[in-house]
């Protein structure tokens, strides 16, 4: 498997996971088989093969462990809470819009807690980090400019997640996952943050208020203006200091040239 590649390659790419994933998920419902690690299993060993197949080289490097420095890590772990806070309110809104159908989202998880966060925190994150930023994005990144590189992955990132509802925060995540990942080229951060992302998204629920006029409160809900502002103050703090420190470090390294 060459080093870089475009769209079109990229899209039968994946097309050629969703459908073994597809068959496998199928042949275990009718094995009977309804353990979603199993699941995530077999989307796992899919995505390491496909790694594999990239020659020994490219395996080695997508997952070299680049260290990030605490007030790095610290400044990109604000962006993304207050990317989370954002990102909640869009899917609120996109629910008011497009509603859920009803049992849209009732797929099987495991009762015992750690496996629930394994199956659904610490497994999607490290498959589809290797995939998407890993694979996918670093092969864009020697095909076309950076932005469109970026925009490439995370369109196809939200596209494979096969809903609108999640994919609207796919893809302000993969923008942000990507461009993580370009900036610092460390995939263990990215699936670190992803992890974060997935945990939240599964075990925390965000202050809410009933719209006005609605009958329905169990869906139609928004958050609050001033946790909207906190998500915004979040970011934009989160980005000062990323700079900030940046320019502290050059500042540094220029003094300590002389």
């Amino acid at each position: 498997m060459k080093g870089v590649f475009n769209v079109k390659e990229a899209v039968l790419l994946c097309f050629f996971v969703i459908g073994v994933r597809f068959l496998a998920e199928l042949a275990l419902f009718v094995v009977h088989v309804s353990f979603s690690l199993v699941y995530d299993l077999v989307f796992l060993g899919i995505v390491l093969l496909i790694a594999k197949r990239m020659g020994k080289k490219a395996f080695s490097a997508i997952f070299t462990f680049r260290t990030v420095p605490v007030h790095v890590f610290c400044s990109l772990l604000i962006m993304f809470l207050g990317l989370e806070i954002i990102n909640s309110e869009l899917a609120n809104i996109l629910t008011i819009l497009l509603p859920v159908p009803e049992g849209f989202f009732s797929w099987k998880v495991p009762n015992h807690l750690v496996l629930a966060i394994i199956s659904l925190a610490v497994f999607p994150a490290f498959t589809e980090e290797v995939f998407f930023r890993g694979i996918i994005l670093a092969r864009f990144a020697g095909h076309y400019p950076e932005k469109k590189a970026l925009l490439f992955s995370a369109l196809l990132f939200a596209l494979m997640h096969l809903n609108p509802w999640q994919a609207v925060h796919a893809f302000v995540m993969g923008l942000f996952l990507g461009w993580i990942y370009l900036r610092f080229r460390s995939l263990w951060l990215c699936m670190v943050i992803h992890g974060y992302n997935n945990i939240l998204a599964s075990f925390m629920v965000f202050p809410v208020k009933v719209l006005p006029n609605v009958r329905d409160y169990s869906i139609l809900v928004t958050q609050p203006l001033w946790f909207d502002i906190l998500g915004a103050v979040l970011f934009g703090l989160g980005l000062f200091l990323l700079l900030a420190f940046g320019k502290m470090k050059k500042g540094e390294a220029a003094h300590g040239s002389l």
